[in-house]
C-alpha cells in the first residue's frame, strides 16, 4: 500500500483566500462587541438603508426582521438548550437581520434525521453529518432544494471557494449535478486528521518500554500494561486499550493487516473490508486483545465518551484512538495538577506483518457535515444568503472564534482566545466553554480556520502539533472518496447494507468476544456473497469510477 501524501499545492490558492479575508477582517478595526440583551426579534427597519459588503454579500439580508427555522442535533458538549444562547448566533443575527428558530435533536442519531426527513414538515436548513452519502437520495425525493443556481447569483463567498477549488465543487455535487447541501471546510492540509492512536507516555517510560512501531510492539505495550501495574495501586485493574466504539479499535489496527472496517480502494478497485479474506487476520488479533483483557472488556456496553473520561482520569486506561482536542487535550487539561505524572503522546499507526502502515482517520476537504436547504422554505434567497455569510470573513471568525471582546482579543491582527476559554476554571472542559460562545469551525457549514486547532492545542498542553506525524502515512488513493449514488445505485445498496451492517457488526463482535470461532471466517465472507455485498461493490465502483472521471 503505498503511503504517499497529497500535496497541498492545489490548496495553496484556496488556503492563501481565507487567510487574506481573515486577516482583512481582523486589520479593518474591531467589530462591534455583542449586545448584552437578547437581539430584538420583532421588525425593524433599523440600518436596512445602510448595506455594507462582505465578501460580495450585502448586509443585512433582511430589511424587516426575517425568522427562518433551522433543525440539528445539540450535542454532547454544549450545555445549553438553544444555539441562540451562543454569543456567535446573537451577532450573526444582529449582522444579517435574521433569526433562526433552531429545532434542537437530543441525539445526533440517524434515526432522529430519518424521523424529521419522513415527517412531512421540513425547516428552512437541516443540519446532518452525513449529507456526502444522503444529499442526493433527498435530492432526487425533492426533499432538498437545488443550490447551484441559488449560489451563482446570491452566495459571493461561496462561488468564489468553489471556483478556486474545483474539486471541492466536484465533492458536493450529486451525480444528476446538482449541489444538495454545503459542507463544513478544511483547506489546510495538515487539518485534515484530527484523531489517531494516543498511549500514556508516562506508564511507557515506568515500565522502561519505547512508543510502538509495530502490530508486535502493541501488543506487548498492551500486556505490560495489563500485567506490570504501571498506575501503582498494587491491583491489576489497568484496562490497556479503552475504546468507546468498535470502529476505533478498527482505525487503529485494521490498517496493519492492509483492510479497514468498512470501504476502501486499492489498486483502483473498491474493497470491503470484512468481505476481505485478510480481515480474519484482524479479528483474530481482536479476539487475542480481548481474551486477554487487553482490549476492554465493556467496549460494548461502556459507549459515552463519560465512560471514557472516567477511565482516563481515575489512571485506568493506557491507550486509546480518539480526537486531538476532545479526547488528549482535555484528558491533559483534566489532570492537571492531579496527577504528577500524567502524560498522553500520540503513537504513530502500527506496522503489520507485510509492512501495511497506514493513517485511515482523515477526512476530505468537503465534510459530509453542513447544512442542506429544504424545498418546503419559502425564502430560498435569504436562505443562501445567510449560509453564505457562514463562509464569509465574518462568518469564519464568528463560527471559529465567536465575538471579540467576549470569547477572544485580537493581538497584532489576530484573534486569540481569552484566558477563560482557553482555561475556564468553572469545571469544564474547553471544548465545552468555547461552544457556550460560538458553533466551532469544524462541525458546521462554514471553514475551519486552523488558528483555532493550533490554539487549543497550545492550551492544552501540546505544544507540538501531534498531526504532523502523520502526513506521510495518508494515502488519499486507498481512501475512499464522498461518492454520491444514484437513486438506481442507492436502490441496491440501502437495503442491502442495512442487513449486511447489522450481521457484520453483531458477527464481529461475536468473534472478537469468542462466541463464533476465528477459523470460521470464511463463513462470514461466503454469507456476505449471499447477502449482496458482490452487487454492492459494482455500485459503489460505479459511483467511484463516475468521482474519478473514468
Amino acid at each position: 500500500m503505498s503511503t504517499g501524501r497529497r500535496s497541498k499545492s492545489h490548496l495553496s490558492i484556496a488556503v492563501l483566500l481565507v487567510f487574506v479575508l481573515i486577516l482583512s477582517a481582523c486589520s479593518g478595526g474591531k467589530a462591534e462587541s455583542v449586545k448584552e440583551e437578547t437581539p430584538n426579534q420583532g421588525n425593524s427597519q433599523e440600518n436596512a438603508s445602510e448595506k455594507r459588503d462582505v465578501g460580495g454579500l450585502k448586509l443585512p439580508i433582511a430589511d424587516k426582521k426575517l425568522e427562518l427555522s433551522l433543525w440539528a442535533p445539540s450535542g454532547g458538549n454544549f450545555r445549553g438548550k438553544d444555539f441562540n444562547e451562543k454569543l456567535s448566533f446573537q451577532k450573526m443575527e444582529e449582522n444579517t437581520n435574521i433569526h433562526i428558530q433552531f429545532q434542537h435533536s437530543t441525539e445526533a442519531s440517524a434515526e432522529a434525521f430519518s424521523l424529521l426527513m419522513s415527517s412531512g414538515q421540513l425547516p428552512d436548513m437541516i443540519f446532518n453529518e452525513a449529507w456526502d452519502r444522503e444529499a442526493g437520495k433527498y435530492g432526487q425525493k425533492g426533499a432538498l432544494l437545488p443550490l447551484e443556481d441559488l449560489i451563482d447569483k446570491h452566495a459571493p463567498n461561496i462561488k468564489r471557494i468553489l471556483d478556486e477549488n474545483p474539486e471541492i465543487r466536484g465533492q458536493i455535487t450529486s451525480p444528476d449535478g446538482h449541489i444538495f447541501y454545503l459542507p463544513n471546510l478544511v483547506l489546510d492540509s495538515e487539518n485534515l486528521t484530527q484523531m489517531f492512536p494516543q498511549v500514556r507516555k508516562d506508564w511507557i517510560d515506568k515500565l522502561g518500554l519505547k512508543m510502538p512501531e509495530t502490530i508486535d510492539d502493541w501488543y506487548e505495550m498492551l500486556k505490560a500494561f495489563r500485567e506490570q501495574d504501571p498506575n501503582g495501586n498494587g491491583k491489576q485493574d489497568e484496562i490497556p486499550f479503552v475504546t468507546v466504539n468498535l470502529n476505533n479499535v478498527m482505525m487503529t489496527f485494521a490498517p496493519a493487516f492492509g483492510v479497514e472496517f468498512g470501504f476502501f480502494v486499492e489498486d483502483g478497485k473498491v474493497k470491503y473490508g470484512p468481505h476481505d479474506p485478510r480481515f480474519k487476520e484482524v479479528v483474530e488479533f481482536l479476539n487475542k486483545l480481548y481474551n486477554e483483557k487487553l482490549l476492554d472488556p465493556n467496549y460494548l456496553v461502556d459507549t459515552t465518551f463519560q465512560t471514557l473520561t472516567e477511565k482516563v482520569t481515575t489512571d485506568l486506561a493506557g491507550a486509546w484512538f480518539g480526537w486531538s482536542g476532545s479526547y488528549m487535550g482535555n484528558f491533559t487539561t483534566l489532570m492537571e495538577g492531579k496527577h504528577p505524572t500524567f502524560e498522553i503522546a500520540p503513537a504513530l499507526p502500527p506496522k503489520g506483518p507485510r509492512g501495511d502502515q497506514r493513517h485511515v482517520s482523515f477526512r476530505w476537504p468537503a465534510a459530509g457535515v453542513g447544512l442542506a436547504v429544504s424545498s418546503q422554505t419559502k425564502h430560498p434567497e435569504e436562505v443562501i444568503r445567510w449560509l453564505d455569510y457562514q463562509y464569509s470573513e465574518e462568518g469564519v471568525l464568528l463560527n471559529n472564534f465567536g465575538v471579540e471582546g467576549k470569547s477572544y482579543d485580537l493581538v497584532n491582527g489576530e484573534p486569540v482566545y481569552k484566558k477563560e476559554v482557553t482555561h475556564p476554571e468553572d469545571g469544564l472542559t474547553n471544548t465545552q466553554a468555547l461552544l457556550n460562545h460560538t458553533i466551532g469551525g469544524g462541525t458546521w457549514a462554514t471553514i475551519a480556520d486552523p488558528r483555532y486547532a493550533e490554539q487549543i492545542r497550545i492550551a492544552n498542553g501540546q505544544t507540538e502539533n501531534p498531526l504532523e506525524l502523520y502526513g506521510k502515512y495518508i494515502d488519499f488513493d486507498a481512501k475512499l472518496p464522498p461518492v454520491q449514488f444514484t437513486p438506481q445505485e442507492n436502490d441496491v445498496i440501502v437495503p442491502m447494507m442495512a442487513d449486511i451492517d447489522t450481521y457484520v457488526n453483531e458477527t464481529i463482535n461475536g468473534i472478537i468476544m469468542g462466541r463464533i470461532p476465528v477459523d470460521s471466517y470464511d463463513n462470514v465472507i461466503s454469507q456476505l456473497e449471499k447477502m449482496g455485498i458482490t452487487k454492492v461493490l459494482e455500485q459503489y465502483q460505479s459511483a467511484y469510477d463516475r468521482f474519478r472521471g473514468k
